[in-house]
Parts: C-alpha cells; structure tokens; sequence
C-alpha cells in the first residue's frame, strides 16, 4: 500500500475515534432549539396548564397487574425524541403482557420551553416532571428521583426498564425474553467488569481522585439501557440514602448502589455496549433488544423496518458505509 494511503487511513481513523468521543455532548444553542421547538406549537393546545401531581401518573394498584414498567430519562428540549417514541416502541396499547410507559424530565430555565413541556403532558399525559435542572451532570440525581417515584407508585411492577430516549428498543423481543428467563434480585443489560476510572485531564469522563478513590469501578450495567427485576426496586432506592451520590449514573445505581444491596449484575448480548454499533435498520433488530444513539428519523423508519418480516436493510445501512456518512455528517 502507498504511503499516502496509510496516510488517509490514519486521518479518518482519527476522525472516527473524534467522532465516538465528541458527538455525545455537542449541544444546540438557544437560538437553535427555539427554531426547533417554535414548531411544536403548531400541534400543541395553546392553553396554559399547571403541572400534574405525581400520583396522577401512578399505576393502578401500585403496579400489581404491571408486568414491565419503563421510565424514560429526557432532556426537556427533547420533544421530537419523545413524540418518535410514543408512534414506534413506546406504543404499548395493545402489548401483552401489561406495560406502561412514562417519560422523567428536568426544569428549563426557559419558561417557553417549560410552558410547551406543561402542555406536552396535557396531550399524552405521560411525563413525570421533576425540579432538577437539565444538565449532564444532574443525570445521577435525575436517575434518584425516578427510583423514588417508581417506589412510591409503581413498586408492585414485575420488572422495570430504564431506557435513553435516543435508545432503539425492540420492545417484543424484551417482552418474550423476560417472559421465557424469570429475573430475581438482579440488573440485567450490557455489563462492564474492570472498568477504570479515566484520570486524564481533558476527557469528558474524567473522573479525579477525590470523586473516586479506587482504581477499578465496581461491576455495573451500562446506562442507557437496563432491566431491575422488581424484588430490588424498593432496596434499590433505599441504597441511594446509604451510598453518596457519583457522577456517572450507571457506575452509581447499577455498581454502587447494587453491591451494597447484594443484587446481581446480568449481561445479556442483545443488549448493546457501544455507540451506534448496530446500523440504523430495523432488520438488524430482529435478534437484538437494543440499539444505542438513533435520530428521531431513523427511530421511526427502522421501527416500520422491523415490522415488516421482508424488509431488508439499505445499502447505506450496510457493511460499515453507515459509519462514513456519519462521519461525513459530523465534519459538514
């Protein structure tokens, strides 16, 4: 191969690892997302609406006849995520055995995008609204407040879903595995042993020794996306009060807080570990539960995908080419 080849090589795969690295945490202006956003209004009941009561989301019977209950942590501004959600896997009104879905989100400090979020709820009556303002570094307290509220009402729920709102969920395959393999006193999803803390100064994840003194972060779940089978719940939760809060929510509800309550960590392989590992097609889910970062319009075309038993994938979906186009994306 000639020189200047290996050269090319060398700078996309520097591109690529850029890509993985950084993408996560670009982040829209205010100017951006009131462009977005001023849409909504279109669909939305022009009425100003107080917020719900919590327990006006509550669970008949505390979750008795609930067989998967699944929370859904979203940043405020993430209106066309949730609305993808409620037309593909988040639509549970003919699913059996009993599901029920809600959406937790934080507090904007932007009253039009607080007064959409109230009218949001009005319409699908779906989102649990806390007082925690949206920052990354909040995840942790946000992943707090939803154990709280499942405790207090829904806690009877056989099994519990804590799932990213950029997460592809083949919700049947879940359903069937959780149906056919009965989980106790366990979290089950994509499991991380030996995992070390990153000391390097500009990492995004970069966690100092003050935060955390050991060298190896206890066996966790990874975080956008895990099951807690229902016995734990309550002893889940009350670990919160015993253990102090960490930065990063999976390493703290999933390692943390579960060792100190005894409960297992379970790796199931249709559950994914990486950043968009699966292409963007909805026939690559056909054996898989999960899938990791997905735009509300993908979301939605592989969900039609994985409905229909002929599709096949697109050749952009295919043999690594997606990952160029991302690429490309990312650069333009």
């Amino acid at each position: 191969m000639k020189k200047s080849n290996k050269n090319i090589i060398r700078i996309l795969c520097v591109l690529v690892l850029i890509y993985i690295f950084c993408t996560p945490f670009r982040r829209q202006n205010d100017k951006t997302m009131e462009n977005n956003y001023g849409r909504m209004k279109i669909y939305i009941d022009a009425d100003v609406v107080h917020p719900q009561p919590d327990n006006s989301l509550a669970c008949v019977e505390n979750g008795e006849n609930v067989f998967l209950f699944i929370m859904i942590p979203s940043a405020i501004t993430n209106f066309e995520q949730r609305n993808v959600i409620r037309r593909t896997w988040g639509d549970v009104s003919k699913v059996r055995p009993n599901v029920v879905v809600r959406f937790i989100v934080g507090r904007s400090e932007q009253p039009f995008l607080q007064e959409l979020v109230l009218k949001e709820n009005r319409i699908h009556h779906d989102l649990v609204i806390k007082d925690i303002p949206e920052f990354y570094e909040n995840l942790t307290q946000k992943s707090v407040a939803m154990l709280s509220w499942i405790v207090s009402y829904c806690s009877r729920a056989r099994y519990f879903l804590k799932i990213d709102d950029d997460m592809f969920l083949n919700l049947p395959r879940l359903l069937n595995v959780l149906s056919n393999h009965a989980q106790t006193n366990s979290i089950v999803g994509c499991k991380y042993e030996h995992s070390k803390p990153r000391r390097y100064p500009f990492s995004k994840w970069r966690v100092s020794w003050e935060q955390y003194s050991k060298n190896e972060y206890p066996v966790y779940i990874s975080g956008p996306a895990y099951v807690i089978s229902g016995d734990i719940i309550s002893k889940l939760y009350q670990a919160t009060k015993e253990v102090p809060q960490f930065v990063f929510e999976d390493v703290y509800i999933t390692g943390m807080c579960r060792k100190l309550i005894g409960a297992l960590a379970k790796s199931h392989p249709e559950f994914t570990c990486g950043y968009r590992d699966v292409a963007p097609c909805g026939s690559h889910f056909r054996n898989q539960i999960t899938g990791h970062h997905y735009s509300p319009t993908e979301i939605g075309r592989m969900w039609t995908e994985l409905q229909d038993r002929g599709s096949t994938c697109r050749l952009i979906d295919s043999f690594g080419i997606y990952i160029i186009v991302d690429l490309l994306k990312w650069i333009f």
